[in-house]
Formats: structure tokens, sequence, C-alpha cells
């Protein structure tokens, strides 16, 4: 299972209908979110309190998307900002870049694509990770496939990595998290490099 509830995500739109459900979306796939309407006083909450992702509108009145996402980069450099628009243009697109934002979503946008941009976002910032127990399911089912794709007998692949049938058995039913040096062990008897066998997961 991938966590995702540490990830803060601060949402700002001056239609509430549009905090209401980038906020459900967002919290249903596990994000910490907070909405606000008001621009201004979602940056007084940025100065008492750290996001790591921001989606804001670019069309609001009294302090429009820019400006706020030019205010919020000085009080928090490190926030990943995604802009939301509704009048996409190369010259909003460039402007926005040149704020810092990683990346906006034109409006109105489905689920999947809202979801698909912060996830990237959150990716590139190192901040999804899997739980252990997860981790260890998707270890032994990478080496236990990698095994049948090499047509090796558990046996076989004990001879050849010095770990006992049972170890492995263990590890490929995820029951047990390997250490690194079973790990290490295990890929080079499949003659692969650790890294490139536990890649993506």
């Amino acid at each position: 299972m991938t966590v995702r509830h540490h990830i803060k995500v601060l949402v700002v739109d001056d239609d509430p209908q549009v905090c209401k459900t980038v906020s459900m979306i967002l919290q249903e796939h596990g994000y910490h979110v907070q909405s606000y309407n008001q621009p201004r006083q979602a940056l007084q909450v940025v100065r008492k309190s750290p996001f790591d992702i921001a989606l804001i509108d670019i069309k609001m009145p009294d302090l429009n998307g820019l400006e706020l996402v030019e205010k919020i980069k000085v009080e928090d450099p490190h926030i990943a900002v995604l802009v939301m628009t509704a009048y996409p243009d190369i010259q909003t697109a460039a402007e926005t870049m040149r704020l810092g934002t990683r990346d906006y979503i034109t409006k109105p946008f489905h689920e999947e694509q809202l979801l698909n941009a912060v996830e990237r976002v959150a990716h590139g910032m190192g901040l999804i990770y899997t739980n252990e127990q997860e981790l260890n399911r998707l270890i032994g089912q990478r080496i236990r496939q990698e095994r049948l794709k090499q047509s090796l007998t558990l046996r076989q692949l004990s001879e050849r990595s010095e770990l006992t049938t049972s170890q492995l058995s263990q590890v490929e039913l995820g029951k047990n998290a390997a250490s690194v040096w079973a790990l290490a062990r295990i890929s080079g008897s499949l003659g692969r490099q650790l890294c490139e066998l536990l890649g993506g997961l």
C-alpha cells in the first residue's frame, strides 16, 4: 500500500465547489488536504504551517494566482506548486514556470488527470513510499517472477545463493523482510544487479 497521509496539500480556488471536489478526491487517495477560497487567508496559513504541494487557481479576485504563487514561494521556496486554470495560454504557462511552478492543470479536469499531476510531483519530491509489508510482498513477487522466468527451482536458487529453501520461500511470499545481504545474494544468483532487480518498487 502506497503511503500518502503525510503529504500536506494546499488547495486555493475562489470557487468553493472546486475546493470541495479537489479536496475530496485527494483525501480519498490518502493526502492530507486544506482548502481555502480566500487567497490571502491561504497565504497566512502558509506562513504558519509548511505544505508539500499547493494547487492554486490562476483567476481569483483580490489576489490572483500568479501573485499568490510569488508570495507563497517567498514564504516557502520548497513548496511544489501546481496551477489550475480554465484559460490556458503560452504566456501564462511561461510566467507560472518562471515563478517556479511544477506544472499546470487545465480546468475542467478529470479525477485521473488531477491525481496523476499531484502524484508526479509527489514522486519527484520523494514523498510517496510503500509501507513495509507491501514492500516485502512486492520484493518477493519480483524475485519469484525472475526465478520462474529462468526456470529455476527454489532448491537451485538455494544452492546458488547459499540461502535455505525455507528462507527463500519466506522472502518470495513476503512473510519476512530480507536483509540487504540476502537480497544481494539472491540478485547475484539470478544474474541481476540488485538495483536492476528491484527497480521501480
